[in-house]
């Protein structure tokens, strides 16, 4: 029998939850602590799920030496911690974004593969059936030429949410708003699906909410392999409607809504097909335009496993660290290209 592996979970807000929720589920895996700044959120997430409570990663990882942290702090937080975790030898599942900066993001990398530890990146939705499928399709040539491929993240948040964190809506800690917070997720799978992105020309501003950054974005976006396409973010649209993911080609069209198909159809199309009609919900649910919880945590689960087999067969995780780099910085390109009102080039670094 297989030794359950020991994780950790740094950062007791709701996603942290999540993750604690996923671990507990998984039947090789052991949630041995979490770790909070807040001495009492450790301690009710650790009697909620049965573990160790911390207010200080580094002692949990002495102590209790996980082999995988999940890190679910604050956006511009993370660096320090995984710079102590590299140094425990701990593997790490960052939650999205993998930090607020390039160069933040950069050294991230560096650590983890100077200490030989795996990185892996929170985009879940990856791990949903239909967008792995969807992916499947464009590898295997079915869209033919990809023409466009548009990305909507339309969100409601109220002014309470914002102020309820601290740290939500700062560029110290949350980095952005509408697009580097909610938005990014919808951003991994569009650079995913339709390849990277050449150029971006956008424009930003905060419209309804008293915060530092944007709640609303909108950008057109030129793709490498000379597709086109346009990326939209807003937390201020009452109530919300579902994400949305449009690709088009010139051999097949695709248009999902939150997890479900609402087009999919193709010049040749295959017998699998019939199990997208637009009449079957998806079993499983991702992200929600009107709360920032997450009550479905299959999608998370798979991550954490195949985090897990990472581990055990020493390979790169499916979502890795540098495709987590990636998000930020087509997010940031975007961030320049309307605080400049110029068109952005990519990549940024150098």
């Amino acid at each position: 029998m297989t030794q359950k592996m020991r994780m950790a979970v740094i950062g007791c807000g709701n996603i942290g939850k999540v993750h604690a929720k996923a671990i507990r589920r998984l039947d090789d895996a052991q949630l041995v602590a979490v770790s909070d700044l807040r001495p009492e959120s450790a301690a009710q997430v650790a009697a909620e799920f049965g573990c160790n409570p911390y207010s200080d990663y580094r002692q949990m990882f002495i102590k209790e030496k996980p082999e995988l942290v999940s890190v679910c702090t604050p956006s511009g937080t993370r660096l320090d911690i995984c710079r102590a975790a590299a140094d425990a030898g701990v593997n790490l599942l960052v939650e999205k974004p993998l930090d607020i900066s390039l160069e933040r993001t950069k050294q991230i990398l560096e650590i983890s593969e100077s200490a030989g530890i795996k990185l892996g990146c929170v985009f879940q939705l990856r791990f949903m059936p239909l967008y792995s499928s969807l992916k499947r399709a464009v590898t295997e040539g079915r869209f033919g030429q990809l023409i466009i491929g548009n990305a909507a993240t339309i969100c409601y948040r109220s002014e309470d949410y914002y102020k309820s964190g601290g740290w939500r809506g700062t560029k110290a800690q949350d980095g952005g708003g509408a697009l580097m917070n909610q938005g990014i997720h919808n951003v991994d799978l569009l650079r995913w699906i339709m390849g990277d992105v050449k150029s971006v020309t956008a424009y930003a501003d905060h419209l309804t909410h008293d915060i530092e950054v944007e709640d609303t974005v909108t950008a057109a976006v030129e793709f490498v392999n000379g597709a086109v396409g346009t990326i939209q973010a807003t937390t201020s649209v009452y109530h919300g409607i579902n994400k949305k993911l449009e690709i088009f080609g010139s051999d097949g069209s695709a248009i999902i809504v939150g997890e479900d198909p609402v087009m999919w159809k193709f010049k040749q199309p295959l017998e699998e097909d019939s199990s997208f009609s637009q009449d079957q919900d998806s079993e499983h649910k991702g992200l929600s335009p009107t709360s920032p919880l997450v009550e479905d945590t299959w999608a998370h689960e798979q991550q954490i496993l195949d985090m897990m087999d990472a581990i055990r067969e020493d390979r790169q995780p499916i979502v890795s660290g540098i495709e987590g780099e990636k998000a930020v910085e087509l997010v940031l390109a975007i961030y320049k290209s309307a605080e400049t009102g110029k068109k952005i080039n990519l990549p940024l670094s150098k």
